[in-house]
């Protein structure tokens, strides 16, 4: 009886023959999570110029740093996931981008915010936004909420439970 390869073994194998600087590998790691890791970038610079930049610079820093990827601590994905939002966070920060996000009718809801209610998937998704995205503390989006830390986190747990249901622009 054959193991069926799963994509967490697929990303492994990858993840050893770029270690040992198979350059097809990196293509091939290229060729399955540009498009993913495009999406992030974009969600979080908001312009496609920058994010290409952005893109470039992931890749480039996975080459050089695939040494330092420990598949104990956390799976490839998540990896190079973790690479390219601090990438695009750097950038984001460093260009001082407009940030569209607080244009968003949501925040003036969380805005009249005083009484620490129970939130619909709109302000939960705004809320996921401003931590992961936007790379806030849950102490920022708490003040910026205007509601307990403690709120928060329930909020972004229930965010990522029903993220399914929560539709990305």
């Amino acid at each position: 009886m054959t193991k069926k390869c799963t994509t967490a073994d697929e990303d492994y194998v990858l993840a050893v023959a770029i270690k040992q600087g198979n350059q097809e590998a990196f293509g091939k790691l290229y060729d399955k999570y540009a498009p993913l890791l495009m999406g992030i970038i974009t969600r979080i610079v908001h312009t496609n110029t920058i994010a290409e930049q952005v893109l470039q610079t992931t890749f480039l820093h996975i080459w050089n740093q695939i040494s330092l990827f420990d598949s104990s601590k956390s799976s490839f994905f998540t990896w190079l996931l973790s690479i390219a939002r601090q990438a695009a966070l750097v950038k984001a920060n460093s260009e001082q981008v407009k940030n569209p996000l607080y244009d968003n009718p949501v925040y003036v809801v969380a805005d009249n915010n005083d009484n620490g209610q129970s939130f619909n998937a709109d302000v939960q998704k705004f809320i996921f936004e401003l931590v992961f995205y936007k790379g806030l503390s849950c102490a920022a989006a708490a003040a910026i909420m205007k509601m307990p830390v403690e709120e928060i986190k329930k909020n972004i747990k229930l965010a990522i439970r029903n993220i399914n249901a929560i539709t990305v622009q």
